[in-house]
């Protein structure tokens, strides 16, 4: 296992933030993933610390469990952090099933200490089955993918291992874990998986693991391609509020489709459901809103597709520096000089700002009554509520537009750009570009 492992760690660069949180329940698997890190914590130079998440389903034993790797977290000097929550009421509250609201609630504490990677003990075994699992629910070419070995801060070292060769690392290094007794009954999905239906996928080929993790191999590579090809098509479709609609439904449908997801994925804390994202390409042609399970209402009117968020009270935002932190996003201030100007895309050059005769301090703030510019190339000066009609910006997200300011003056706007008077020109000497990175892009 050891050697099968470090070719992981090595092939995928994981073990190189500096910190590695451990996901650990104190079976054979988590077990042998903490005797392997506390051997490598010297040699790759990370902090070592682990997780456990007692349920509260399983009384007694999820008691011994907790003692059972309380000390021996202590005994290698690995801190460990211990959540206890009752996950029957809480999947009773949600409608989730109790697998599904366990990994939930799990991910969500492991995030929740995260200070670098995060590491789960999943195995080549446990990959087949996901797999199967998903296979059976009707998962497109994501799910079929199966357990990625990192996925953002999320690393698997063990993912190229087999359960047969966790059993054995365990023997020979006497690494010592407790048996979850509800692994050994069929109460649950995935029990059925491992305990009936692969024993019978066997009979037909003694070789479905490799099978299975080799039909995700190559579906991992057309999800890969189709997911660039999606955010091209999200990067064409993106406008400075939302995303056109026809845009995204002039391609074809399964990008269309995978573009809806990404973009569901990048709002959402947890995966869209397949009937949501449905829901969603539905309304780029018919318009109007659904709400997801977490209360995220995605709306599409005016042929703009966009999350519909509370109105903001009003706000101020200081600029520091090159930046500026809003409630709800970054901004981003590029300096430029004079001899850069040449350099500004002209469809860019109405959003630069010439700074030459702006001399009180700046800030960001929210839209005020009364407020007007005047576009660049625009005729005369508007109220911004009516630029913001004119641009089809949602009532809902007007609050949300970071408007530049000196105090007195208006010296420019997102998705508006500059107030004409302070527009680039061949003779300006100091220049801003200014971009906003909202939450869902980062």
């Amino acid at each position: 296992m050891r050697c099968k492992a470090l070719e992981t760690i090595r092939r995928y660069g994981m073990l190189q933030s500096g910190h590695v949180l451990l996901g650990l329940s104190g079976g054979a698997d988590s077990m042998s993933l903490l005797h392997l890190l506390c051997s490598l914590r010297e040699e790759y130079g990370f902090t070592l610390e682990a997780a456990h998440v007692h349920h509260g389903l399983r009384g007694a034993e999820a008691d011994r469990d907790e003692r059972f790797v309380r000390a021996e977290c202590a005994a290698r000097n690995v801190p460990l952090h211990v959540l206890h929550t009752d996950i029957a009421a809480e999947a009773s509250r949600t409608g989730e099933s109790l697998e599904a609201c366990g990994r939930r609630v799990r991910y969500d504490y492991f995030w929740s200490l995260a200070k670098g990677e995060i590491a789960t003990a999943h195995t080549a075994d446990d990959n087949a089955e996901t797999i199967l699992l998903h296979l059976i629910r009707g998962s497109g070419t994501d799910g079929l993918r199966g357990i990625r070995p990192v996925r953002g801060s999320l690393i698997r070292p063990l993912i190229e291992c087999t359960r047969a060769d966790v059993e054995r690392y365990c023997a020979e290094n006497a690494v010592p874990f407790v048996t979850d007794s509800s692994n050994l009954t069929d109460a649950y999905s995935r029990n059925r998986v491992r305990r009936q239906v692969l024993p019978q996928m066997r009979e037909i080929n003694p070789a479905v693991n490799d099978a299975l993790l080799r039909c995700a191999s190559l579906l991992d590579e057309d999800a890969d391609y189709l997911g660039q090809c999606a955010d091209a098509l999200l990067d064409a479709a993106a406008r400075p509020f939302g995303y056109d609609a026809a845009t995204l439904l002039s391609a074809h449908p399964a990008l269309t489709r995978r573009a809806v997801r990404r973009f569901l994925s990048s709002v959402m804390r947890s995966a869209p459901l397949s009937h949501h994202v449905l829901q969603c390409v539905s309304l780029l042609s018919a318009g109007g809103a659904v709400q997801t399970e977490q209360g995220t209402t995605v709306c599409v009117y005016g042929g703009l597709l966009y999350v519909r968020t509370p109105l903001r009270q009003p706000w101020t935002a200081k600029v520091s520096m090159n930046e500026a932190r809003l409630p709800f996003a970054y901004v981003k201030i590029q300096k430029l000089s004079a001899e850069n100007i040449q350099n500004i895309h002209k469809d860019e050059l109405p959003y630069c700002l010439c700074c030459d005769t702006i001399h009180n301090e700046v800030f960001f703030r929210s839209r005020l009554p009364g407020d007007r510019m005047t576009r660049v190339g625009g005729a005369g000066s508007k109220p911004i509520k009516k630029l913001f009609e004119e641009l089809g910006v949602p009532a809902c997200l007007r609050n949300d537009v970071p408007i530049l300011t000196d105090g007195t003056r208006i010296l420019w706007a997102e998705g508006i750009g500059c107030n004409a008077p302070f527009a680039c020109t061949p003779q300006s000497k100091s220049i801003w570009k200014i971009q906003v990175i909202r939450e869902d892009e980062r």
